[in-house]
């Protein structure tokens, strides 16, 4: 089976806590390294026997079965990517949309603010002005 030094030599270092947890075949792991990455990383592989009893037939697989279910988790992965991007960007889009909202309303509440600072002035230079006529 697999060696934590295999592990790191051909796994990115994100799977390396979490590869040793399984028992992967060797030749898997040297010439499918992609493959167990994608297994590991599968969310449609979500619990952990599943991953394992991949790891395990694939002693039995021959090459096009491997080339399938290598397919299979690819799509799997760009799909999911593609998800994440609308996602993101229907997110980008609400924050934008709330911000904007937000900025309108503090833009407004400071022009209220100036205008009632403006209304108070002329109602005072009124009141003055009334003062200095009463007084002529």
């Amino acid at each position: 089976m697999v060696t934590e030094e295999n592990i790191k030599e051909f796994l990115p270092e994100r799977l390396w806590g979490i590869a040793p947890n399984f028992d992967i075949p060797a030749d898997m792991l040297e010439f499918n390294s992609d493959l167990v990455v994608l297994v590991l990383e599968s969310k449609s592989i979500s619990e952990q026997k599943e991953k394992q009893s991949w790891f395990d037939l694939y002693s039995l697989m021959n090459q096009e079965q491997i080339d399938k279910l290598r397919d299979i988790l690819t799509r799997e992965k760009e799909k999911l990517a593609e998800i994440e991007a609308k996602y993101q960007a229907k997110q980008d889009e609400i924050r934008k949309k709330y911000e904007e909202t937000y900025a309108s309303g503090a833009y407004q509440q400071q022009q209220d603010k100036i205008r009632d600072t403006e209304s108070a002035s002329r109602q005072q230079e009124e009141v003055e002005a009334d003062a200095l006529l009463d007084q002529i």
